[in-house]
């Protein structure tokens, strides 16, 4: 599209709509985004979820085993060995992992709805200035748009038509009040 074209595409405020399709667009992008990072988060969740399930079944039944080992080793005869098994150093490293994940996910959700925030504003300042634009009297409309093609006639059954002052014979003079004969379209 040449220069002239684009100018009288954004004079022109109905045309002017489809140029902005741009900002819509993108704001359809940010909510795809959003969105597939809700569900990656929402799975890292799930699974963190899971992980901690299982190491608190685990530390309880260690917990039990452990106790009942301070209970028997206090008696006469025991042995000393137990069965306890301390936590695998790799799963604090996991989880902590699984939540700077999730924080980091988080920030770029928060991003993209700054990012999304932004375009709305700019897509609402638009539409403003449009509002802006529009013509609050019919005197207004018609300088805008020009007056329109079809006028009305006497002839015209489906136009309005303001007819002409009726003779008084009384008075010998024209009245000052005009008959407004309404049209088809307008009944």
């Amino acid at each position: 599209m040449d220069a002239y074209s684009i100018s009288k595409r954004n004079a022109d405020p109905i045309l002017r709509l489809g140029m902005d399709q741009g900002i819509s667009a993108k704001l359809q992008s940010f909510q795809g985004q959003q969105s597939e990072m809700l569900r990656s988060q929402g799975a890292s969740a799930r699974e963190l979820h899971q992980k901690l399930g299982d190491h608190i079944i685990h530390h309880g039944s260690k917990q039990r085993s452990l106790e009942k080992h301070m209970v028997s080793s206090k008696l006469s005869f025991s042995s000393l060995s137990s069965s306890h098994v301390h936590p695998h150093p790799d799963h604090h490293r996991q989880v902590m992992q699984h939540v700077q994940g999730m924080q980091r996910t988080s920030s770029d959700i928060l991003a993209v709805q700054q990012e999304s925030a932004k375009y709305q504003q700019r897509l609402r300042s638009q539409s403003t200035r449009q509002l802006e634009t529009q013509a609050t009297s019919m005197s207004a409309w018609f300088a805008k748009y020009g007056e329109p093609k079809r006028q009305s006639s006497s002839g015209d059954l489906h136009l309005s038509f303001v007819m002409k002052p009726r003779w008084c014979p009384h008075t010998q003079t024209f009245k000052n009040a005009q008959a407004l004969r309404r049209g088809h379209i307008t009944k």
